[in-house]
C-alpha cells in the first residue's frame, strides 16, 4: 500500500473510494505476513489510527467489516505493534466483537448480541485473536477490561446465537490464547467466572447435537463435523490452561471433585468420536491427552463405564468399556510411528505416556489390560526386544534414548506393567536396555513391588523351551558360539586373563572407563581396582 492510498484511507470523504482501496489491498497482499513497505514515513501508525477513526465513526459502519479485515491481515506483522496498539483500539475491538457489553446481567447481553452483526463481530474476533497473541500490550489491555467476563457469559447463551459455530470457533480460540498467556485471566476465568464448567457443559452440548454413528449392534459413536472438532480442540487446549498448574493426585475441593467427574466422561466420548479424516482424529486425542495429564488418576475410571446389558462394545475387559483406553493406545502407537529421530520425541511422546502411566499406576485393571496389549506372553524369543515392530518393541528402543525424560517414561511405564518386578522387567526388555532404569531406582540387586502375587502371565510353550538359551543382557537367544578356550593350556588360559586384566587396568588408568559393580544398596559402585570384582560387595555395617 503506496503513501496515496493511504490518504485515501486517512482524508477521503467518499467511503466508496475507501473500500475500493481496502479490497484492493485485501486482493493483493491478504495473503502476507510483513508489510516492510509501511516501515518508511511513519506509514504504519498512520494507516492504525485511519482504519481505527472508520471504526469508531458509526456513520463508516458500512465499511467496518472490510476494515477489520484488513486490521487482520495487518496484525500478523508484529513490526511495532507494541507501541501502535493503545488501550482506546482495543476495547474498540472487543466492543465490535460482542465481548465488552457485560454487565452481569445475561439478558442485557443476549440483547447485544442479537444487535451485533455476524461479518464484523467475527472479524473483530480474529483481530483480537492474532493481536493478542502477537503482542503483550493488546494483552495487558485485555486484562483492563471485561473481556473475561464477557467469555464467559457467552459460554452461556451459545444455544440462543444463530450462527453460534463461526463464534464459538474464534471464541475459544481467543480463550486458549489468553489463559497461555495472561496469569490474571486465566486465574479470573477458573476461580471467580468458573470458566471449567460452562468450558465442560459447551464440550457436552456439542457430543449431545453431533449426529450418532450406529453399527447395527447397538454400539454408538459420536460423528464431529470438521467445524465442530476445530471447536472441541480449541475448548480442550484452553480447559488445558486452567488446570496445567495443578499436580495434585486428588482434588482440591468439592467442587473441583464435581468438575472432574462431569468432565471425563465427556473427555471418554470424544475419544471415542469419528472425524472426518486421520489427521483430525489424532489431532482431537492428541488435546485430551494433554489435558487428561492435569485430571487426577482417581477420575480415569470414568473413561471405562460398566457395560450396560445388551450393550456391546469393540474393546471390553472385566464388563467394561475400554474403547477410551484402547483410542489412548492407538494414539501412542501413531505418535511412535511419526516421532523419527530425538528432536521430536518429548513433544510427540510425553503427554501420552504420562497418561498411561498415571493409568496403569492408579487402577490394577487398567494395567492388566494395558499389559495384555502391550506386553503379550512371549512366544518368539529369537530377536532382541527392540528389535520389530510391535507396541513392545517400540518402547524397549526408547530405553536407550538420550532423551532422558522420555527414556525415564518409557521405563517407568514398562516397569509398573510388570508389576515392578525386576526379573519381569529384564525378561520383556533385557538386562542391557533395563540398566539404566533399575540402576536409578537402585533395584540393580533386585526387588519387587507392592503388588499382589497372583498373575496371569503364563509363560507359554514356546518361551519355556527358549528359556535356557536365552541371554538375559539382550533379552533374546543367541546361536551356540564355539569356546575360544578350547584348545589351550592352563597356562595359556591364565595368559589371556592376565592380558585382559591389564587391558582393563590401563583402560582404567587413562580414564577410558571406570568399572563398577553392584553396591548393598542396588545401585552401581565404582571400584578402584578390577581386581575388587573378585570379592564379595562391602556391607555398610
Amino acid at each position: 500500500m503506496d503513501e496515496g492510498e493511504i490518504e485515501v484511507i486517512s482524508s477521503s470523504p467518499s467511503l466508496n473510494d475507501v473500500a475500493e482501496v481496502l479490497q484492493r489491498f485485501l486482493k493483493n497482499s491478504g495473503n502476507q505476513f510483513s508489510f516492510p513497505s509501511l516501515n518508511a514515513y511513519n506509514n504504519r501508525a498512520i494507516l492504525w489510527t485511519a482504519l481505527f477513526q472508520h471504526l469508531q465513526n458509526k456513520s463508516s459502519k458500512s465499511i467496518h467489516s472490510i476494515c477489520l479485515a484488513v486490521i487482520r491481515v495487518l496484525s500478523r506483522d508484529k513490526t511495532d505493534l507494541e507501541n501502535l496498539l493503545c488501550e482506546k483500539w482495543i476495547t474498540t475491538l472487543i466492543e465490535m466483537s460482542g465481548l465488552y457489553n457485560y454487565d452481569g446481567n445475561d439478558d442485557n447481553f443476549n440483547g447485544v448480541m442479537a444487535l451485533t452483526d455476524k461479518e464484523v463481530m467475527v472479524e473483530a474476533l480474529k483481530c483480537l485473536c492474532n493481536l493478542t497473541y502477537n503482542s503483550e500490550a493488546a494483552r495487558a489491555h485485555c486484562a483492563n477490561t471485561s473481556i473475561a467476563q464477557g467469555l464467559v457469559a457467552r459460554l452461556k447463551v451459545y444455544k440462543e446465537i444463530s450462527f453460534k459455530a463461526e463464534i464459538m470457533l474464534f471464541d475459544m480460540k481467543l480463550m486458549f490464547i489468553l489463559t497461555a498467556l495472561r496469569q490474571d485471566i486465566k486465574m479470573k476465568i477458573k476461580n471467580e467466572l468458573h470458566g471449567m464448567d460452562y468450558l465442560t457443559t459447551c464440550l457436552t452440548e456439542i457430543v449431545l447435537e453431533s449426529p450418532k454413528l450406529d453399527d447395527k449392534n447397538g454400539y454408538y459413536q459420536c460423528m464431529l463435523s470438521d467445524q465442530h472438532q476445530a471447536i472441541v480442540c480449541d475448548i480442550l487446549k484452553a480447559q488445558f490452561n486452567l488446570i496445567s498448574q495443578s499436580s495434585s493426585e486428588e482434588p482440591e475441593n468439592k467442587a473441583e471433585e464435581a468438575m472432574f467427574t462431569r468432565l471425563t466422561p465427556v473427555l471418554m466420548t470424544l475419544l471415542c468420536a469419528q472425524t472426518s479424516t486421520k489427521e483430525k482424529s489424532i489431532e482431537l486425542k492428541s488435546n485430551i491427552a494433554n489435558l487428561l495429564t492435569g485430571v487426577p488418576p482417581m477420575f480415569y475410571l470414568y473413561l471405562t463405564p460398566q457395560l450396560k446389558e445388551e450393550e456391546t462394545c469393540q474393546n471390553t475387559y472385566n464388563g467394561r468399556k475400554m474403547d477410551a483406553l484402547h483410542a489412548l493406545l492407538d494414539f501412542l502407537q501413531h505418535q511412535l510411528t511419526i516421532t523419527t529421530g530425538i528432536h521430536n520425541q518429548y513433544e510427540n511422546l510425553s503427554p501420552i505416556l504420562t497418561v498411561l502411566n498415571k493409568t496403569s499406576r492408579g487402577c490394577r485393571m487398567f494395567r492388566k489390560y494395558l499389559r495384555q496389549v502391550v506386553l503379550p506372553p512371549l512366544r518368539d524369543v529369537s530377536k532382541p526386544p527392540e528389535k520389530g515392530n510391535t507396541l513392545r518393541n517400540q518402547l524397549c528402543r526408547l530405553l536407550t534414548t538420550p532423551v532422558t525424560s522420555v527414556r525415564d517414561l518409557v521405563a517407568e511405564f514398562l516397569f509398573i506393567l510388570c508389576k515392578e518386578k525386576v526379573s519381569r522387567m529384564v525378561k520383556y526388555t533385557g538386562f542391557g536396555n533395563a540398566a539404566g532404569h533399575l540402576a536409578q531406582k537402585g533395584l540393580m540387586g533386585g526387588a519387587a513391588g507392592d503388588y499382589s502375587s497372583s498373575s496371569d502371565d503364563s509363560d507359554t510353550e514356546e518361551y519355556l523351551r527358549a528359556a535356557p538359551h536365552i541371554d538375559p543382557v539382550v533379552g533374546c537367544t543367541r546361536p551356540p558360539r564355539a569356546n575360544p578356550f578350547e584348545g589351550m593350556s592352563d597356562e595359556q588360559k591364565e595368559y589371556e586373563a592376565m592380558k585382559l586384566v591389564n587391558l582393563f587396568d590401563k583402560m582404567m588408568s587413562d580414564g577410558v572407563m571406570k568399572p563398577a559393580r553392584v553396591g548393598p544398596d542396588g545401585r552401581p559402585q565404582a571400584i578402584e581396582h578390577v581386581l575388587e570384582l573378585r570379592e564379595p560387595p562391602r556391607t555398610n555395617s
